[in-house]
């Protein structure tokens, strides 16, 4: 293992039905650039400016759209007015992704600043680390960036003081004395991975499996997959260190770095063999300013989910679809030879047989997980919208990580399935 290294029917709540493509589309920022004659000339600008342009464009979004979807409009024949409307909108759309380049920064500047740290963790454990950037280019929101520092402090001491050997115990395993740490970053898609790797011992699983059994996690017998079992680790409390140093021991630190990264709507994904290293990789959003999502309601509630993480949508009764079976307590649908298990929004996570059977349109969003099929009622079309934080008891919804406001004036839930998967214990 190298450690190291459609188109659909929607329909807008304010128009007739249409055809509509599913479209993927510190106290300064760092940069803005301009294209001269000259070369590149580059102005600096104060990250509260830049941050008061972006809410006031995002307040342009919802103005212009609560124009064009004014009900007094309704049932008039304006052919040009839609014309001159979807090109403001388009328009708009640029003025939104411009805003937002504008408060990206390169995430070098973050790895550079770890290099001082890996020189006092080779004081205090005694071991050699080789610090190494890859993909140090790749931008990411400026917010994004400073909430990152201390997930990546806390990684980073993890990899030297559990992941790398000692020196002595690297020659007598065949490697070099000195261990690798690579720091790595990466678009996909609508995210930014960012994977710290070493080339250490890797996670000591028997251990781990030890310490969990012993809480209560997992049965005496019960033997869990690799992917299940590193869950663990960001147990409160959780720490399979003998003793308590300054570096680690108190059981603190890897719950608050999960916690962290679901606050910033992101993900850790853990990789590790015995012998060879780990890896944990975060995958976070590019920014955290707007959001391409598909609106859809269920009951009388509407949720969007971000276009990136969605890849289909149908209707159950579609050709492509074989039959809905309930399996194992949960309804499945078959899509072309392949078994989805089917969620709903509200109410009961798994839904009934029957209820499957007669599901309106599935969406079927893509999880670090598989595949899952979302039943909802109706689909609206895609917006860009701004996400608010859930507050309060807003922030106990099942899969909800925020909420937006729409042109109309309606609310929003923002879902994230991969939240909503690990609520229900899939």
């Amino acid at each position: 293992m190298a450690l190291m290294q459609t188109c659909t029917r929607i329909r807008n709540p304010r128009r007739g039905d249409k055809w509509s493509p599913m479209q993927t589309d510190a106290d300064t920022v760092t940069v803005a650039t301009a294209k001269v004659a000259a070369g590149t000339a580059q102005l600096r600008v104060s990250a509260d400016k830049v941050g008061r342009l972006m809410d006031l464009v995002g307040e342009l979004s919802l103005s212009v759209s609560d124009t064009i979807w004014n009900p007094d409009l309704a049932g008039l024949d304006l052919t040009r007015f839609e014309n001159s409307a979807r090109r403001l909108q388009l328009v708009v759309r640029e003025v939104q992704t411009a805003a937002a380049e504008l408060r990206l920064v390169p995430i070098g500047d973050v790895f550079r600043r770890m290099r001082p740290l890996v020189r006092e963790l080779e004081r205090q454990t005694g071991k050699d680390v080789e610090l190494s950037f890859q993909g140090e280019e790749t931008e990411i929101d400026k917010l994004i960036v400073d909430r990152l520092f201390e997930p990546l402090v806390h990684l980073l001491r993890n990899s030297v003081d559990h992941g790398l050997e000692s020196p002595q115990d690297r020659v007598a395993a065949g490697k070099a004395a000195a261990g690798c740490v690579v720091l790595s970053a990466a678009h996909a898609g609508g995210e930014v991975q960012i994977t710290i790797a070493d080339d250490g011992r890797g996670l000591d699983r028997a251990r781990i499996l030890e310490k969990a059994r012993g809480r209560g996690f997992f049965g005496p017998t019960e033997e869990p997959g690799d992917a299940e079992l590193w869950k663990v680790i960001f147990e409160p409390g959780f720490s399979t260190a003998e003793n308590v140093t300054n570096l680690s021991g108190r059981g603190v630190g890897m719950d608050v770095l999960h916690h962290a990264i679901s606050q910033l709507r992101g993900r850790i994904d853990i990789r590790s063999e015995a012998g060879v290293g780990a890896a944990f990789t975060l995958s976070i959003p590019l920014s955290l300013a707007f959001l391409d999502c598909l609106v859809m309601r269920v009951g009388d509630i509407l949720y969007a989910a971000p276009v990136e993480g969605v890849s289909e949508v149908f209707r159950p009764g579609d050709e492509r679809v074989t039959c809905v079976a309930a399996q194992n307590g949960d309804a499945y649908v078959q899509l072309r030879g392949t078994s989805i298990p089917l969620r709903r929004l509200g109410g009961g996570l798994a839904p009934s047989d029957t209820a499957a059977r007669e599901a309106k349109i599935v969406v079927v969003a893509n999880t670090s997980r598989g595949r899952v099929g979302l039943l909802v009622d109706e689909m609206f079309d895609q917006q860009q919208v701004v996400m608010k934080p859930l507050v309060g008891h807003l922030s106990k919804i099942r899969g909800g990580v925020g909420c937006a406001l729409l042109g109309s004036g309606e609310v929003v839930i923002v879902i994230d399935c991969e939240k909503l998967l690990r609520e229900a214990d899939i």
